[in-house]
C-alpha cells in the first residue's frame, strides 16, 4: 500500500483531520478561537472574559452639597454602550477628598447609579466637628445590564444632616475617578 502526499499549500478543502495536522473542525463562529482541550485535541471556544472596552473620567474640581436629597456629582458620569446583552459592566469608583466644609458633625452619603437605577450605596461617611480632613471612598460593582443600548453610570451624593459637605479634589493625587469596563461573557 502506497501513501499519498497531499500538497497543503494548494487545493485543500474540507476538514483536515487531527491525525493529518489539522484541527478536525469544519467551521467556527465569529469571536471564537482555537484551544487545546487536552493532549492533542483542539476545539473552538468563545472569547469569554475579555475586556472589550474601558472608559473613564476624572473629577478635578470641588463639589459641595448641604442637601438631604441625592444629586449628581458633576463630572463623575460615564456612558458606555455594551456590544452584547450578555456582557457585564465592571464599574470602579474612587471618591477622594470627602470633608466637612464648616467644622460640623455630618455624614456624606454616596450612591452609584446606572441611568435612574441605584446599583450601590456607600452610606454614612462620617466626620466629627473637628474633622475637616480628606477621606476616601472606593466603590466596585459588577453590573449585568442585559442591554446593547447606551448606559450612563454616575455618582450622586447627599448630606445626611443638612450641613455642607464636599468632595474636594484639590490636587492630582486627590482626583476622584469613575471607570467602566465591558467584560464579554
Amino acid at each position: 500500500m502506497s501513501k499519498t502526499t497531499i500538497p497543503l499549500g494548494t487545493g485543500v478543502t474540507g476538514t483536515l483531520g487531527v491525525a493529518n495536522g489539522g484541527t478536525g473542525l469544519s467551521s467556527g463562529t465569529s469571536g471564537q478561537f482555537l484551544k487545546f482541550t487536552g493532549g492533542t485535541t483542539l476545539a473552538s471556544s468563545a472569547d469569554n472574559g475579555k475586556i472589550a472596552q474601558v472608559l473613564g473620567v476624572q473629577k478635578t474640581d470641588k463639589a459641595s452639597t448641604s442637601s438631604t436629597s441625592y444629586a449628581d456629582i458633576s463630572g463623575l458620569s460615564q456612558a458606555i454602550t455594551p456590544s452584547a446583552t450578555s456582557s457585564k459592566i465592571l464599574v470602579m469608583v474612587s471618591i477622594k477628598g470627602i470633608a466637612s466644609d464648616n467644622s460640623t458633625t455630618d455624614a456624606l452619603n454616596l450612591r452609584l447609579m446606572r441611568d435612574s437605577t441605584q446599583l450601590s450605596e456607600a452610606a454614612g461617611i462620617t466626620f466629627g466637628s473637628t474633622e475637616q480632613d480628606n477621606q476616601s471612598c472606593p466603590i466596585v460593582f459588577l453590573d449585568s445590564p442585559s442591554s446593547t443600548s447606551e448606559l450612563t453610570y454616575h455618582m450622586e451624593f447627599k448630606s445626611r444632616l443638612s450641613n455642607s459637605s464636599s468632595i474636594n479634589n484639590t490636587s492630582g493625587d486627590d482626583d476622584s475617578e469613575l471607570v467602566v469596563m465591558e467584560v464579554l461573557a
